[in-house]
């Protein structure tokens, strides 16, 4: 639907009604919820510079409007980097400087924060408050989460099958969505905790963490805290990782500096920390699609190396473009594949009745290609469940999910961990890593000591769940809305 108001953008054909726009199209900017693919250039200068030369602009003006655009989201210093050299949420910031160097009417945004960590999205949202208010900019935003976003919108809106199921006020949207059991998941989890606690508030939803904590610190007599954490398991060490290191080339600076850790059978384990800092890479280096510079891996006692092929029966990894890892034309033939490796006389009765196990039978013939970002999550998260790998890593496993597809994928790695399963994720939704059973912070190639989650983010500022900032004060071992019950 949104790229449907860009008429450049415009995909499949219109069946029915018409778009009256009132302005050019060129007034009217777009940004991918893929940050990567929305450069085209080696760097942001060369980026505004194409945009700009291709609007007929002088060499002048290029200059002056460079100049402005960088100076106003204060990425002078960034201008001269290559793409490589950018994290997530620079990307996305030139991104929506790009977006903005030709001073458009309209801003259309899909999941502009999906792949950014907690800070740098609060960042991006904040600045796309600021083009709003300050220079009276319309933005329409598309997002599955509304933790952030929902303070800066005048309106809200619920598409479902293709249709607007409901236009709001943010206030009235959110306490509609709190009567409707599939969209109550969707609320920010002050909004929904404040609810739930029936707590009486004059102020208009959403609520500010501030507000929640006066309001919480009045009632707290007729609440009290509810510890629902899944208890670690003391088991067997299956992986363990001593002073690993690892550098791309020898000028640079070490992603992975000395880090040592173990996963036990049964465990999840959680790495969170900004953009940039190599969480993905250490996954890479783990299950060596690239070689450590120094330190050792063993898996099951025996040493990790890529030319032993059995770790890659006992390791799947869930990357962050899931699309890498199809082979075939349709959601059927993706699962037939994966089950055929196991049994090659697999029927395709039981391929449908997988399919219908994970509410996919719908989607049976459609190419894995065009599902949505979430979908694609979910179908290769199938694919390595299917494997039935000793340890599942997953990067970014959130991704494009929403809210109901994140409750299912929790269920969906509960019952992995049942059988014995190792789950090893790094993520930048703080709500979901309160799910595994340790959580560590990395930066500047050092991982901090695992610790269970309620340890690990109840003395964090930043890095912590909204819950917990606001609740701190009256209940410092809350993280999430289901945390806090009425007596």
């Amino acid at each position: 639907m949104l790229k449907q108001l860009k008429p450049d953008l415009i995909v499949g054909d219109i069946t029915n009604g018409n778009l009256d726009c009132q302005i050019d199209d060129k007034n009217i900017s777009y940004i991918s919820q893929f940050v990567d693919n929305q450069m085209i250039t080696e760097c942001a200068r060369d980026e505004f510079n194409f945009i700009l030369e291709n609007m007929g602009y002088s060499a002048d003006k290029r200059h002056m409007k460079i100049a402005e655009v960088a100076s106003y989201f204060g990425i002078i210093d960034l201008l001269d980097l290559t793409e490589q050299e950018l994290s997530g949420g620079q990307k996305q910031l030139i991104n929506l400087a790009s977006a903005l160097i030709l001073n458009p009417d309209i801003l259309l945004l899909d999941e502009p924060t999906s792949q950014l960590d907690p800070i740098a999205a609060e960042k991006l949202i904040q600045m796309i408050h600021k083009i709003n208010s300050e220079l009276n900019m319309t933005i329409v935003l598309v997002e599955h989460s509304l933790e952030r976003n929902v303070f800066f919108a005048n309106r809200l809106a619920i598409v479902e099958n293709g249709s607007i199921m409901m236009d709001e006020t943010v206030d009235a949207a959110l306490r509609k969505m709190f009567q409707d059991d599939f969209y109550k998941n969707y609320l920010s989890q002050i909004d929904r905790s404040c609810m739930e606690l029936k707590l009486k508030s004059d102020k208009e939803l959403p609520l500010s963490n501030r507000q929640f904590s006066k309001l919480l610190t009045q009632n707290k007599n007729e609440i009290k805290y509810s510890n629902i954490s899944s208890k670690s398991k003391k088991t067997d060490e299956v992986l363990s990782v001593k002073k690993l290191s690892f550098r791309f080339d020898f000028e640079s600076k070490k992603l992975i500096d000395y880090v040592s850790f173990q996963l036990n059978k049964g465990n999840s384990y959680c790495i969170v920390g900004p953009n940039g800092v190599g969480k993905s890479t250490m996954i890479r280096v783990i299950t060596q699609q690239l070689k450590q510079q120094s330190g050792r891996i063993k898996l099951d006692g025996n040493n990790v190396s890529s030319k032993n092929n059995d770790i890659y029966q006992k390791m799947f990894v869930l990357p962050q473009n899931p699309a890498l890892l199809f082979v075939s034309d349709t959601v059927f033939g993706e699962v037939e594949f994966q089950l055929k490796q196991k049994n090659p006389n697999i029927m395709s009765q039981q391929v449908e009745l997988i399919l219908q196990q994970y509410d996919m039978l719908e989607l049976k013939d459609t190419s894995p290609y065009d599902l949505s970002g979430g979908q694609q999550e979910f179908l290769a998260l199938i694919i390595g469940l299917i494997k039935e790998p000793e340890i599942l890593f997953l990067d970014e496993p959130t991704k494009g999910l929403d809210p109901n597809m994140v409750l299912k994928l929790n269920e969906l790695l509960e019952d992995y961990l049942a059988t014995g399963g190792i789950v090893f994720a790094n993520s930048h939704d703080l709500v979901f890593a309160t799910n595994f059973n340790y959580v560590s912070l990395m930066f500047d190639g050092k991982l901090s000591e695992f610790k269970q989650p309620v340890e690990f983010f109840k003395d964090k500022f930043f890095y912590t769940t909204e819950i917990n900032k606001a609740s701190r004060d009256s209940f410092p071992d809350a993280l999430t809305w289901n945390n806090l019950k009425k007596i």
